[in-house]
């Protein structure tokens, strides 16, 4: 049967203004105000090379980065509380688990352009010092 109670909708990239986290520019592109999404959330990411973003950590939510384009050393806790390096080439996805410690930084020579997927439609995050 068909659920009428679902909302389905197709979100253009360029409906979607950019908010600035850090180096990076993001477009929001499905979350619980853009897309009706109920369960997670979904970003357009952007990072002109030698750019990052601050150390941070989601504690509501995991995250999974998708890398399209460039190359990025993503910085995430491991379960020993040590910071440790993930170097990323295009095509790379990495899970961050929910409440590790982590940073992007763009180390190629061109932009860097990745999907960023949260776990929440209302993703926390905490910056740390």
């Amino acid at each position: 049967s068909i659920m009428s109670s679902q909302h389905v909708c197709v979100v253009k990239r360029d409906d979607v203004s950019p908010v600035c986290v850090g180096d990076a520019s993001i477009r929001w592109v499905v979350n619980s105000e853009s897309g009706g999404a109920r369960e997670l959330t979904v970003g357009l990411t952007t990072m002109k090379p030698g750019g990052k973003n601050p150390l941070h950590i989601h504690p509501n939510c995991e995250e999974v980065l998708h890398l399209l384009e460039g190359e990025v050393d993503h910085i995430i806790e491991n379960d020993e509380g040590e910071l440790v390096h993930m170097m990323m080439t295009t095509g790379d996805t990495v899970v961050v688990p929910r409440g590790k410690r982590h940073q992007a930084r763009n180390v190629g020579s061109s932009d860097a352009r990745w999907i960023v997927t949260f776990s929440s439609t209302h993703r926390e995050t905490i910056y740390c010092r």
